[in-house]
């Protein structure tokens, strides 16, 4: 990855929409060369998707909740993975060390329905304990991608 290519996820990550044109004139590259780059960086990985970022209020979501999930001992682990995924609630879900064995970040539409989703995840996934934050605000530039 050169110089270049980092230009133009950096492109991408400021505007998912932009044009191959537009991003061939920002990187003063010919329309051909720019779309090989594009192509190179899909194919490769660097660029794994193109997606959109959603107001959770305007959507109908604006309780945003940071939870830690731990795992009952001896309780299979076996579909956790896939139960995270599939709940339209989690919009984020991490494996992580210390004293929990998931982070995930949940959106939901009441207070009432973040405590059932919680109630859920004790009664059918085997989570014993869970510690729950309401995000008041997400900084400004958050979240982002990482620097390339």
């Amino acid at each position: 990855m050169d110089e270049i290519d980092r230009k133009i996820i950096s492109l991408l990550v400021d505007d998912g929409r932009l044009s191959v044109t537009e991003l061939a004139d920002a990187v003063h590259l010919s329309l051909s060369a720019a779309s090989q780059r594009l192509r190179r960086l899909r194919e490769s990985g660097a660029i794994d998707r193109f997606t959109i970022r959603l107001d959770s209020e305007a959507v109908g979501r604006p309780i945003d909740a940071l939870v830690d999930l731990q795992l009952t001992p001896g309780a299979p682990w076996s579909g956790i993975d896939d139960a995270l995924r599939n709940d339209p609630e989690v919009v984020d879900a991490v494996h992580v060390t210390g004293g929990f064995d998931y982070q995930i970040r949940v959106r939901t539409r009441t207070i009432a329905e973040l405590d059932q989703l919680l109630q859920n995840f004790k009664e059918h996934l085997g989570v014993r304990e869970t510690s729950t934050r309401v995000v008041l605000h997400t900084v400004e530039g958050f979240p982002r991608e990482p620097a390339v």
